[in-house]
């Protein structure tokens, strides 16, 4: 069923709409002209429910003067269903947090990231059982990830490859979720601190005459940190070099600022050949006002290549409607291009009626 007999099979009565559902789409379009320059996306994690009622998030989506959506998985029906609505699809792809990959980890658990205890990251993952990482620095995982990127790229519509969980385990987890997890980070620990396996020791020894894992203290060693930077920044831009050749975009979900990225999960964003960055300024993670996205998004900007969009991650579920009104207007008066919503399914009527007035006026 395409969009026109989907509409004409359910009606407005027929499933409830609200308000902002009901506004035609032609009007919807217009929105666009009127975000001027803005353009708006949401992550989408929950593909459950009928191709009927992915279509009632659709349509709320584009209603709401929204893009695009960034789906985590199936591609090609997500496509298929967005092309009604006009919606552009951006392949939302899992990166190096490989836990779901049963076939890799048991055929290779060697290539994973190790903590500097010696633990790997399949017998030992820090924090939740699904934290099994392939390590960057392996050859070998390069090749790996670089194929599953092709495997995404035979998508001729899909817009742009856009990665996520692009750097090494949380050494230090945003201060809100440490007692959810039952630890207090004052410091880098060394069973969260990560990597210090063989390919990473080996590496660092022949470039720098020192095995990692006799530093006094790894933290302070401004070469260590570099280092591990560079692994992530050589696997982003290997990517890159692959999608841009397809003329397809690369983006990537990031920590919110440069400096937060390099200090919890090493991970030097602003280094990377991306067409556009999506840095996940969750307010509520570092205990910040709402207020702090606006400054979130110019500490990144200030960074950034000026040709590189800067698309500001927003976690709805922590954030009432006045909050993701004003987080988009914070956004875009600090030198945003946009907002990504996490996630879709998380938006209430309210949510989406007050995010579409603010995104009325431009």
């Amino acid at each position: 069923m395409n969009r026109k007999s989907f509409l004409k099979k359910v009606g407005a009565g027929a499933i409830g709409l609200t308000s902002l559902q009901s506004i035609p789409f032609q009007r919807a379009k217009a929105f666009q002209s009127l975000t001027g320059e803005s353009q708006n996306y949401a992550w989408v994690s929950n593909h459950n429910g009928t191709d009927d009622e992915l279509r009632v998030r659709l349509e709320l989506i584009k209603n709401a003067g929204l893009d695009g959506i960034l789906p985590s998985s199936q591609y090609e029906k997500w496509v298929q269903l967005a092309e009604e609505f006009e919606l552009d699809v951006h392949a939302w792809f899992i990166t190096l947090q490989r836990s779901g990959d049963e076939p890799l980890i048991r055929k290779h658990p060697d290539w994973f990231m190790v903590n500097r205890n010696g633990e790997s990251s399949v017998t030992s993952p820090a924090y939740v059982d699904y934290y099994k990482w392939l390590c960057p620095t392996r050859p070998e995982a390069q090749e790996y990830i670089l194929n599953k990127v092709d495997e995404i790229l035979k998508i001729s519509e899909i817009k742009s490859v856009h990665l996520d969980y692009i750097r090494y385990p949380d050494v230090i987890l945003p201060i809100q979720l440490q007692p959810g997890y039952g630890v207090v980070q004052d410091k880098e620990y060394p069973q969260y601190d990560y990597c210090f396996c063989d390919a990473c020791r080996r590496k660092y020894q022949t470039l720098y005459g020192d095995d990692p894992i006799l530093l006094d203290n790894p933290a302070e060693d401004d070469t260590f940190s570099q280092f591990r930077y560079n692994q992530v920044t050589h696997l982003v831009n290997q990517v890159a070099m692959r999608v841009h050749n397809q003329g397809v975009k690369l983006t990537a979900a990031v920590f919110p600022t440069p400096e937060i990225a390099r200090s919890l999960v090493r991970q030097n964003w602003p280094d990377w050949n991306l067409d556009a960055v999506f840095p996940m300024q969750y307010n509520h993670f570092y205990h910040k006002p709402v207020r702090w996205i606006g400054k979130a998004v110019a500490e990144g900007r200030r960074e950034l290549p000026a040709t590189t969009e800067m698309f500001s991650g927003l976690y709805v579920p922590e954030m009432t409607p006045i909050e993701v009104s004003q987080a988009y207007e914070f956004a875009m008066e600090n030198g945003a291009n946009g907002i990504c919503l996490f996630s879709d399914h998380s938006m209430t009527e309210e949510h989406w009626a007050y995010l579409s007035r603010v995104m009325q006026k431009g």
